[in-house]
């Protein structure tokens, strides 16, 4: 994260091309990862969409409070199992964005 400070916002744009045989499987996982952040990590927001026009891209948008929610998305289990498999889904590398806040 390129935002260091504890008590700022963390939030991040993640681009990511699917294996076009997998993309059943990608959603399934993703939706059920989006449920367990819901669940889990108040006052985050982690939304994943298609793009527009590109069936094997998807955008994950992703916002935590602070640094402390971030870490704690990133050591849950749900996070840690989830990841690996959706790694193994993917036709070429992630891109990440850092996000800032405007205030």
């Amino acid at each position: 994260m390129a935002n260091k400070d504890e008590s700022q916002m963390i939030g991040q744009v993640i681009r990511l091309k699917i294996q076009e045989d997998r993309i059943e499987e990608f959603e399934a996982l993703v939706g059920k990862l989006m449920e367990d952040v819901a669940t889990n990590e108040p006052g985050s927001i982690y939304d994943v969409r298609r793009v527009k026009g590109e069936p094997l891209t998807y955008l994950y948008f992703t916002s935590f409070p602070d640094t402390a929610s971030f870490n704690r998305y990133m050591a849950a289990e749900y996070h840690t199992s989830m990841s690996p498999k959706v790694m193994a889904m993917l036709d070429g590398d992630p891109v990440f964005e850092d996000l800032e806040a405007l205030s």
